[in-house]
């Protein structure tokens, strides 16, 4: 099998997929009444800093031991032997259970971001769940049909950031052209927006958990390591320049939306801003709303090919049921595990079916699908610090000291997130807009001990980890079934 990625489509495919512009266009309602425009731009330099101490934890890890399963096969190589199979498990399920609440979100912001221009220009609209529940699937079917073709995957991503740059610089032109009111620097940088009923303390770590998303899923570079040349090097460099084009394309979005509105009662959304920006103009509100919406679409994209390669190297050491069809990989024109890419793509419509059940519970479902990615990382990364940094046989990627300050930022905001992700999202508490998330993830915590032991104590297997020689390449020796018929990495396989 061919590896098509380089280090700009591995890049695009984790900017894509991030998506930190977007993310930060649609946080601008659920953010503006946890502190405005304070929280947005001190909030998201500290994001931007938690998502970079991500990426430096990934990076070094990825140089030492590149492989498409990531943090659970760094936990089969960093645990001790006892404990080795267990955390390894459910590291994975963690991992893959994290993508598929994140392309559920994915697949629901989309049609909402058409639901809220009709809504807007047409207040009398009677909304109903089911709208979004078809809209939902048929952005899921849409999306993985093209992803079913690897060659195809590298000129997308690239195509679909180029579309995203353009359509902010266009945006960043626009906005700052039409508009003539602006807001002052001082309100901007010292005016502190707090309508949540909470503390200014407790509302900032709320409101942190939107701008979260704008550096989220950055394993999803990872997970192309069987697809790429020199990945413990090419990886790495994706990482790192995602980042920046994360913090420098969201930086620069929250400037312009944020200095081009004035009021925040009649501009609380991206929307509005840009309506009220260009003169009350409807066209411009819907034409702009509609170029967001493509590119938010993209991201499924990228998530659909993360999803899908989480699955098929879980897949290879039977740790989920039908493993036997989903280790195959298609052949031309696909080049691509089908199979993998369906299995996780029928799991994000199965989830989706929630949402006509009860809106909460599926919002709380997808807000803890960034807890699930913090969990997959953090059990790797607190196994590495355990085992000791100076052990590890470490790739050209690796800082002993930035590192382990690295490792110590994304191991505290976890524990800051978990406590402040299941805090209610306003005070004084009402019924119908309580948080479940931790509700969501004591039951999928019950859920991943129970497939552990009745299937993936008895199926899960990994291959023996050997210690590396001195200069040998930090990776891992050739995956085995039971029946010791190797089991090429998807970059080699025929």
């Amino acid at each position: 099998m061919d590896k098509p990625f380089s280090t700009l489509s591995a890049m695009a495919i984790g900017a894509t997929t991030t998506n930190s512009a977007v993310g930060v266009y649609l946080t601008f309602s659920t953010t503006i009444a946890y502190g405005g425009t304070m929280l947005l731009f001190y909030g998201f330099i500290g994001m931007a800093l938690v998502g970079l101490a991500t990426a430096v934890s990934l990076a070094e890890l990825t140089a030492g031991c590149p492989d498409a399963g990531g943090q659970y096969v760094w936990v089969a190589r960093l645990a001790s032997p006892k404990h080795r199979r267990f955390l390894s498990y459910i590291t994975a399920l963690f991992s893959w259970a994290g993508a598929v609440c994140v392309g559920g979100s994915t697949c629901l912001i989309s049609p909402l971001m058409i639901f809220e221009m009709v809504t807007f220009f047409n207040p009398d609209f009677q909304y109903d769940p089911w709208m979004a529940f078809l809209a939902y699937q048929a952005v899921n079917l849409s999306t993985l049909i093209p992803t079913l073709f690897q060659h195809f995957l590298p000129k997308f991503s690239k195509g679909l950031l180029m579309w995203t740059l353009a359509l902010l610089l266009s945006v960043i032109v626009g906005l700052f052209a039409a508009s003539d009111d602006r807001r002052s620097a001082e309100d901007f940088f010292t005016h502190f927006h707090n309508t949540s009923g909470w503390s200014n303390g407790v509302t900032v770590l709320i409101g942190l958990n939107s701008l979260n998303w704008c550096f989220s899923c950055l394993d999803s570079i990872v997970h192309l390591s069987e697809e790429i040349p020199r990945p413990q090097e090419n990886i790495p460099r994706a990482l790192m320049w995602s980042i920046v084009v994360g913090f420098s394309t969201g930086l620069l979005t929250i400037f312009a939306f944020m200095f081009n509105s004035t009021d925040y009662d009649t501009q609380y959304s991206s929307v509005t801003i840009i309506y009220y920006a260009f003169s009350k103009s409807k066209t411009a509100a819907v034409a702009f709303q509609s170029l967001f919406f493509i590119s938010a679409i993209g991201a499924q994209f990228g998530i659909h090919v993360w999803q899908s390669r989480l699955a098929w190297t879980i897949a290879i050491n039977k740790g989920i049921p039908f493993h036997s069809h989903l280790i195959k990989v298609a052949g031309s024109p696909f080049n691509t595990p089908i199979w993998a890419l369906c299995f996780s793509a029928v799991w994000t419509s199965i989830l989706g079916c929630l949402y006509l059940a009860s809106t909460s519970a599926f919002n709380s479902f997808t807000a803890t699908g960034i807890l699930f990615q913090y969990i997959s990382y953090v059990i790797p990364v607190v196994l590495l610090n355990i085992r000791g940094r100076s052990k590890f046989q470490h790739g050209k990627f690796w800082f002993p000291w930035l590192g382990l300050v690295a490792n110590g930022v994304l191991c505290c905001w976890f524990v800051v997130a978990l406590i402040f992700y299941s805090f209610p999202y306003s005070h004084p508490l009402v019924l119908s807009q309580m948080n479940y998330v931790s509700v969501v993830i004591g039951c999928i915590l019950i859920i991943v001990l129970a497939c552990w032991f009745s299937y993936g104590r008895k199926h899960f297997t990994f291959p023996e980890l050997e210690e590396m020689q001195e200069g040998e390449h930090a990776g891992l020796p050739p995956r085995t079934t039971n029946e010791g018929e190797a089991v090429l990495h998807l970059g080699t396989r025929s």
